[in-house]
């Protein structure tokens, strides 16, 4: 397959991750179609995208017209076939759920000119047990994103297989590079990519040792915070991946070892059914938009306000 530049970039999925991905191309010059089967989820993506500018603009990162052209670039899609019909690369940003990827790998692989590039922002899965469905799987491969909207967060995770062609990973690089994000690359494919293995290692003891009641979950993000001068800690940072997300992702390597210790550890389910998904629901394991680890008296155990100002001493519950 003759490697291209990658000018128009399509979407498939609009939700947290899916909408920031747009954005990032978006932002960076690229022509981009958005697609999602849920109205509902465009429009919580086209408000996102407002937001992201307007803070843009009101720092002064942007102007008002650069700010327009960027939205101008983000155009809904009202197919998947109106998505992927003039790209260079279409990324499928769906829940990460095996068979839900395969079927819209199917439509893609139909839908999609030969020489477009298909990649899966898996965080899990590798492509390979994705691209069964295709007809072309040399155009298939794993691109995974941190937060693609955050200006500083520079990470974007690339992967290949056997059944990828030797031009599509140089074509992924120009990609990345082009957004102003790091390619690092896992040179032989394996479940979870390479820096994703080792945040699940911690993910997944983190889970298990309050989930086992050895820990509670603020003192663990106490001591990450302390000894690696970082502004969350594990907990922290799952409740913005999405615990209902997060627990997909533990899902799968439990589906691929059949490891006991590897299943979803039961206080992901419980947070779930109680609709506290982190970030996006406004409840986690902390509760937002003002998690208690950013008060600085929080990360000392020391005196801190609950939500109606009153001082209190040691962690706090609200989020209990």
């Amino acid at each position: 397959m003759e490697a291209r530049e990658v000018a128009k970039v399509g979407i498939v999925g609009a939700g947290r991750q899916g909408a920031r991905i747009a954005f990032r191309c978006a932002l960076k010059g690229k022509q981009v179609r958005l697609y999602d089967a849920s109205q509902a989820a465009l429009e919580r993506a086209a408000e996102l995208h407002r937001e992201l500018l307007a803070a843009r603009v009101a720092d002064g990162r942007l102007t008002p017209e650069q700010a327009d052209e960027v939205l101008n670039r983000l155009p809904a899609c009202a197919s998947l076939e109106e998505c992927v019909a003039a790209a260079d690369l279409v990324i499928e940003a769906v829940p990460e759920k095996l068979e839900l990827k395969r079927q819209v790998f199917s439509d893609l692989d139909r839908l999609a000119p030969a020489h477009v590039l298909l990649a899966t922002n898996s965080s899990s899965i590798p492509s390979s047990r994705i691209a069964v469905v295709a007809r072309y799987p040399e155009r298939v491969f794993n691109i995974n994103f941190s937060d693609p909207s955050d200006d500083d967060d520079l990470l974007v995770e690339l992967m290949c297989g056997a059944h990828t062609s030797e031009a599509t990973p140089a074509a992924a690089e120009r990609f990345v590079r082009s957004l102003g994000m790091v390619p690092i690359v896992t040179r032989r494919e394996i479940m979870g990519f390479s820096f994703n293995r080792i945040w699940r290692a911690i993910k997944r003891e983190a889970l298990h040792l309050v989930d086992d009641g050895y820990s509670d979950f603020e003192d663990i993000d106490r001591a990450w915070m302390m000894e690696f001068r970082t502004p969350f800690g594990p907990f922290g940072l799952m409740d913005w991946i999405g615990l209902d997300v997060v627990r997909d992702i533990e899902r799968q390597y439990y589906l691929d070892s059949g490891d006991e210790r590897d299943k979803p550890p039961k206080i992901l389910d419980d947070l779930i059914a109680a609709g506290r998904l982190g970030v996006k629901s406004g409840r986690g394991f902390y509760t937002y938009p003002n998690p208690a680890y950013k008060d600085p008296a929080w990360l000392r155990k020391g005196r801190t306000l609950n939500r109606k100002g009153a001082k209190k001493g040691g962690t706090t519950d609200e989020h209990r």
